[in-house]
């Protein structure tokens, strides 16, 4: 917690994205007590949880969905604190919803949460970070961003929290055909909606990406590609040509089409004989595959025999089963409920034998024990729950102990979410088991799903850090091997080094530092510092004072060797090195030139410059005043909506004292929004580690107080 405080006070925003089961939640309500108005910003699914959770904790905040932000404006409150669960949900800037964001984090304090931030490239991060950092995110320092992300893994809470270690993943395998991805590629083009649309090779993709799923799901999607072709040919045939929006108008269901006077709801066209018969191909070729194929359903029978198995060989564990498709629940559902204690639920409700039961009532037979639910009645209970990726962000089942992917989704971040239900803290397991359906060899070889879910997992592992367990075990991933170590990674790693030193020390009084030394192939020094209150840990193995994280590591593993006694003269250089480090530091804060800063600024500081000299003499005491707070505005970090203002006022065509007083009017008036200036101290160091490669020279020598040189303690 004093981690992520500490990021929100410096950039006004922080993330976190520990592993799935870890307790975000109430590490977020623990936050959000240091704010007077908060507002909670999550998927519409997770509002009783967060009801619950802030219900639990004593805390008032209002809340309002992703969706909710996607249809209307959203209310600005003026709130102190934003918190963003599921962030990834907001990693498009080309969404409503990421607007309504921006607007919201205008002046707030930002808390990002999320266990995937990145699900395909490394800009997802970049995205979720610039709500609150801006365009700087774009030149964001390694160790500044080891400074606003944190992510811990299992790992790390093993002592403290029983969270279940994940198996590594057990692949089924499924019969092939290779007629289906053979036929489906060769369907002729169909036509587009008049507003654009798929063409033939995309088509036929998402149809193999169903089968891959099951039968049911692609027997589903060709009904409704059908009649979505008989709507088109209907609309042609009435000499208009629909957009994807009117093409909504229709109702179809099973071949049943209604529509209301296409001559008033589509454009007119002129010949329309050529694309009539285009549809026509594409329609009939696919009630051609449709009526050929629809007796050939083995292979979902294979799946519902495998799920069949695996509960026999798991006859004791509750087991959940995760797809994309509905029709794929539905299908499995049809096939295995006649098994009893199964339950599906999907976006339409739950269901079991018996009938339709509310999603509540279904998540408490299924995990009693995560829902604090009492247990039961044994007719009632339930082993296998069937879903779709609904239940894949924020419920908690860690009554179950198996976890089944019946299909491959895009991202290797929903394989880890689906996992994540079950893997949490408070299981009662030691272990989790999960298995994979893999696709029919021939849709594989096709999608290539396997390769780019891999892909982005590499991608999400080496920026901040993913699953432990690689997706797919039996593909290997040499980039994986060979690529460095995430910075959230690598911070997790210095701290379990530093964490070795810390042990209670008597008080320090005045100036005096706390210094050690050990022997060291290279010399150097670590130090504990603070430049006008902004802690720091410098190290040196080169002469040249560094925070960089990977120095920061290899500096710290030196310093685990055997203690000795260091040269004065060692002490005095490590000194004057420091300081020379932090004068530099402060010149580069004053210059504007500290590490990283926003992007584009530099027009807007020089017309404030202009504005100044150009002032008639009679007006530039009141012009200074108002150029004072622009200043400020421009030099300091913004959020991304006050950022979108400034870049909309660098082009607008006002005369000087407009534009002065319109830039200052961006500068925050909250208290909650304005940083506590820092103190101006200059360099205190806390305490000072020598690394010494000669033991020999100790001629002059410092004689540490045996407290601290046995053992160390740096933070």
């Amino acid at each position: 917690m004093a981690r992520l405080d500490s990021a929100i006070e410096e950039f006004g925003g922080a993330l976190l994205c520990d592993e799935v089961g870890m307790g975000k939640t109430f590490v977020a309500t623990a936050i959000a007590r240091r704010y007077a108005r908060r507002l909670v910003v999550a998927p519409a699914a997770l509002s009783r949880m967060w009801t619950h959770a802030l219900r639990t904790t004593e805390i008032d905040a209002d809340f309002v969905s992703f969706e909710k932000l996607s249809r209307t404006e959203a209310n600005d409150g003026s709130y102190d604190l934003l918190i963003i669960d599921e962030a990834h949900h907001a990693r498009n800037r080309a969404t409503r919803r990421y607007g309504q964001l921006k607007e919201l984090a205008r002046h707030a304090k930002l808390l990002l949460l999320t266990a995937t931030p990145i699900h395909n490239r490394r800009k997802d991060l970049s995205a979720l970070l610039s709500l609150f950092l801006g365009s700087r995110v774009n030149a964001l320092t390694q160790t500044e961003l080891a400074r606003c992300v944190v992510r811990r893994d299992h790992e790390q809470l093993k002592s403290t929290a029983l969270i279940p270690s994940v198996r590594p993943t057990l692949i089924l395998h499924v019969s092939d055909d290779l007629r289906i991805v053979r036929e489906l590629m060769m369907l002729p083009d169909p036509i587009p909606v008049r507003d654009g649309g798929l063409g033939r090779s995309l088509i036929a993709r998402g149809l193999v990406h169903q089968w891959a799923s099951s039968e049911a799901a692609l027997s589903e999607a060709l009904r409704r590609r059908i009649a979505r072709a008989y709507a088109l040919i209907a609309s042609l045939e009435a000499g208009t040509y629909p957009t994807e929006t009117e093409l909504r108008t229709w109702i179809f269901d099973d071949g049943a089409l209604q529509l209301g006077f296409p001559e008033l709801l589509s454009a007119p066209i002129g010949d329309s004989a050529t694309l009539l018969k285009s549809v026509r191909m594409h329609s009939n070729a696919l009630e051609r595959f449709r009526a050929s194929h629809s007796a050939l359903s083995t292979l979902d029978i294979e799946r519902a025999d495998m799920i069949a198995s695996l509960r026999t060989a798991h006859s004791k564990a509750k087991i959940v089963a995760f797809a994309q498709y509905t029709e794929t629940i539905s299908m499995l559902f049809r096939k295995l409920a006649k098994l009893g204690g199964v339950a599906m639920l999907t976006a339409n409700g739950a269901r079991v034998a018996g009938g339709r039961l509310s999603r509540s009532e279904a998540l408490s037979r299924f995990a009693p024990r995560a829902l604090n639910a009492p247990p039961p009645a044994s007719a009632e209970q339930i082993d296998l729950l069937l879903s779709t990726d609904l239940l894949s962000e924020g419920v908690n089942l860690q009554d179950a102990e198996v976890v089944v992917h019946l299909d491959i989704p895009w991202t290797a971040a929903r394989l880890e979410q689906r996992v994540g239900r079950v893997a949490r803290m408070g299981s009662a397991h030691s272990e989790v088991s999960v298995y994979l359906i893999r696709p029919p060899a021939s849709a594989a070889a096709l999608l290539e799903n396997e390769i780019l879910v891999q892909r982005k997992w590499d991608i999400a592992r080496h920026v901040v850090g993913s699953a432990s367990t690689a997706p797919f075990p039996d593909r290997s991933s040499i980039e994986s091997r060979a690529a460095r170590e995430s910075v959230t990674t690598q911070t997790e790693r210095l701290r379990a080094i530093l964490s070795g030193w810390r042990r209670a020390i008597a008080q320090v009084n005045g100036d005096e530092v706390y210094a050690a030394s050990a022997s060291s192939p290279c010399s150097g020094f670590v130090a504990a510092v603070s430049v006008d209150d902004e802690r720091s840990l410098v190290v040196s193995l080169s002469g040249q004072p560094t925070t960089d994280i990977e120095s920061q590591i290899t500096a710290c593993r030196l310093g685990n060797a055997v203690d000795v006694q260091a040269a004065r003269v060692e002490y005095e250089v490590a000194l004057r090195q420091l300081h020379e480090w932090a004068d530099q530091k402060s010149a580069s804060a004053l210059a504007g030139l500290s590490d990283s800063s926003a992007l584009r600024r530099r027009s807007m500081m020089n017309r404030i410059d202009s504005a100044i000299e150009s002032a008639p003499p009679h007006s530039r005491g009141r012009r200074l005043t108002i150029a004072a707070k622009a200043r400020r505005v421009a030099a300091s970090q913004q959020s991304a909506a006050i950022e979108a203002e400034l870049e909309s006022l660098a082009r607008a065509p006002l005369s000087d004292d407009e534009w002065l007083v319109a830039v200052a009017k961006l500068e925050p008036t909250r208290a909650a929004s304005v940083k506590t200036p820092r103190n101006t101290r200059g360099l205190e160091i806390h305490a000072l580690l020598l690394l010494c490669s000669d033991t020999s020279r100790r001629a002059q020598c410092l004689q540490p107080n045996e407290s601290v040189r046995q053992p160390r303690r740096l933070l």
